[in-house]
């Protein structure tokens, strides 16, 4: 049977989701969509055969619904989210980040957890083919001990893009370079490097005015012993300029580059000669019209809501947590300039504050 499906929010965010969920009718069908403003959710409801509304618990009232697909800017996941966990009891799958505030995740996978509800944020880039094949190599040992793991990208971002939307780079609703764009790499450094230990960071804004930051430059030392940078910009000019994660480790290492980590530039491995046919297959993300990574981790969504298989790469309930937790400890860190050892009680961090 086709799983019953709604979307709040039907902007930038969604219109990815729109285009997937078309290719995946067979599957999911969508019965409601919402937003504040009536052009848009007309707009997506002509496209998907659904119903249009404004008022998101109108719709979740009136619709028969499964699954809700939150895509508002991230300052309102939590409160929304909360009503449709906790009023409407319906399955949950967020867009990157769950939320902006530790204490308001953590009620989100609480209250998931007691109403025995399914809750799923959206990190597509752990879906990436070269990022599949570095996780095996790692989790397999083929590399020893990490020593290195390095993330960053340099975007750019001016600021017409600040200005197209009154919440972008607002500590309330968005936060800045590292909470936005990158988050997906903090994720990252979680999912391939482990537990962390502590973050140090610094940050700026320096090229466009806005509340949050446009650059910052973090240091993270992993449980395991290893140490991790981030470099998160959108200050690259007058367009970006590349981003990628590297891995050093006793016996080998590792480049993922694309602007989404979809592309294995580099492995070496003692005693492994043939690397070419090792790693044949997950080289790069092969070309999709509706982006392999976000298809594949919507399609992998829609199977776990429906089934309860999960593929490992699926960020479900609290696993969303740890790589929240670093992006807001580096921000306290580049606040109160000291180093913040976890778990931690955020003080001075502004990410989420109203």
């Amino acid at each position: 049977m086709k799983l019953k499906l709604a979307i709040v929010g039907c902007g930038k965010a969604a219109e990815r989701h729109l285009k997937i969920y078309q290719a995946l009718q067979d599957e999911v069908e969508v019965v409601g969509v919402s937003d504040v403003v009536p052009e848009r959710a007309k707009k997506f409801a002509e496209i998907l055969c659904a119903k249009p509304y404004t008022d998101y618990q109108e719709m979740l009232t009136k619709e028969e619904v499964e699954v809700v697909d939150l895509c508002l800017p991230s300052g309102m996941h939590a409160e929304v989210g909360e009503v449709i966990l906790q009023k409407f009891k319906k399955h949950l799958l967020v867009e990157k980040p769950l939320a902006l505030t530790l204490k308001e995740a953590e009620n989100l996978v609480n209250l998931a957890q007691k109403n025995q509800l399914k809750l799923v944020t959206i990190f597509q880039n752990r879906a990436n083919l070269p990022v599949q094949k570095l996780k095996e190599v790692l989790s397999k040992n083929l590399l020893g001990s990490p020593i290195l793991i390095s993330a960053k990208f340099y975007w750019s971002r001016d600021q017409r893009y600040y200005d197209s939307a009154g919440w972008r780079g607002t500590w309330a609703f968005d936060g800045g370079a590292l909470a936005q764009q990158g988050c997906h790499f903090v994720d990252m450094l979680y999912y391939l490097g482990g537990p962390i230990e502590s973050v140090f960071a610094r940050m700026g804004t320096y090229l466009v005015n806005i509340e949050a930051e446009d650059l910052l430059v973090g240091i993270l030392k992993f449980k395991s012993g290893a140490l991790g940078t981030i470099e998160a910009t959108t200050c690259s000019r007058p367009k970006d300029l590349k981003a990628e994660l590297v891995v050093l480790a006793e016996k080998g290492s590792a480049v993922l580059g694309g602007f989404a980590m979809n592309r294995l530039d580099h492995l070496a491995i003692e005693g492994v000669e043939k690397i070419e046919e090792f790693v044949s297959g997950f080289e790069k993300n092969p070309d999709h019209p509706l982006g392999f990574s976000h298809f594949t981790y919507l399609k992998s969504a829609i199977k776990y809501f429906k089934t309860s298989e999960k593929d490992p790469w699926l960020v479900v309930g609290e696993e969303a947590i740890p790589s929240l937790e670093a992006i807001i400890g580096l921000y306290e860190s580049a606040e109160t300039r000291k180093e913040i050892k976890f778990p931690f009680e955020p003080v001075a961090c502004k990410l989420g504050k109203r």
